[in-house]
């Protein structure tokens, strides 16, 4: 018996990066599925090229294995003070992280992980990809996308990156409804001076809902996100992670 919502995520390659004949460098990470647990990693790479985008796959693998770990210890750490239960959790995902990283290059790329059990959802969050949230009916952002001193400088998870500037969130399970992960390229169409568009973020919910257990569902919301509606907002590579009650 299913105890987490079914995730379902799609990439489609953006349209710069096709005009130039090169790779997707959003990788996305979906495990095995499970009855009773349920999660995603997505990285978006910085660039386009072939080393660029391996990175990306082999951080995102990583960064499920590191979020396992931290999730195990979220129950030990919540009669301790946040700030410092934060910053233990902090160092002990990138040290898990780095420990379980298979070999290969190391370029620049964010991450976005999210674990959903039976007891608690966590996140784990650096750069801009950003995870939507509907809790009591409301749509909210878990954490706030990183900002850099440019339009398009972002955090990037590199060897040297300091804890503090790895987010971390967690609540427990009963309290949330829905989820919805989404790289920068998807940025645009999501928020709105920094608040979630409630209204799509409800559309997207619905169709989930309604396709949810179609065999086709994966490839349709992967075309979906070649709309031309998307298309005019971002050329950018474009990954959707959708799970719902």
């Amino acid at each position: 018996m299913r105890t987490v919502p079914r995730i379902v995520g799609a990439r489609w390659r953006g349209e710069g990066h096709a005009a130039r004949q090169q790779p997707c460098c959003d990788a996305l990470f979906l495990p095995r599925p499970s009855p009773h647990l349920s999660g995603f990693v997505i990285c978006d790479g910085a660039g386009g090229t072939a080393a660029v985008a391996r990175s990306a796959q082999l951080s995102a693998r990583a960064g499920w294995w590191a979020l396992r770990l931290v999730r195990r210890q979220v129950a030990r750490h919540q009669r301790r003070p946040a700030q410092e239960c934060h910053q233990q959790l902090q160092q002990r995902f990138l040290s898990a992280f780095w420990r379980g990283r298979a070999p290969g290059p190391i370029e620049d790329h964010t991450l976005l992980a999210c674990l959903w059990d039976r007891q608690c959802v966590v996140v784990a969050q650096l750069g801009d990809s950003c995870l939507l949230l509907r809790r009591q009916c409301r749509w909210q952002l878990a954490l706030p996308p990183a900002r850099g001193q440019y339009a398009n400088e972002t955090s990037f998870l590199r060897p040297n990156i300091r804890p503090s500037n790895l987010g971390l969130w967690w609540a427990p399970a009963p309290t949330v409804e829905a989820v919805i992960g989404f790289s920068d390229g998807l940025e645009a169409a999501f928020l709105r001076d920094q608040e979630p568009n409630a209204p799509l973020a409800e559309l997207v919910r619905e169709a989930h809902q309604q396709h949810l257990g179609w065999r086709g569902y994966p490839d349709w919301l992967a075309h979906s996100l070649a709309e031309p509606a998307l298309t005019a907002l971002s050329d950018d590579d474009r990954t959707l992670v959708v799970a719902a009650r």
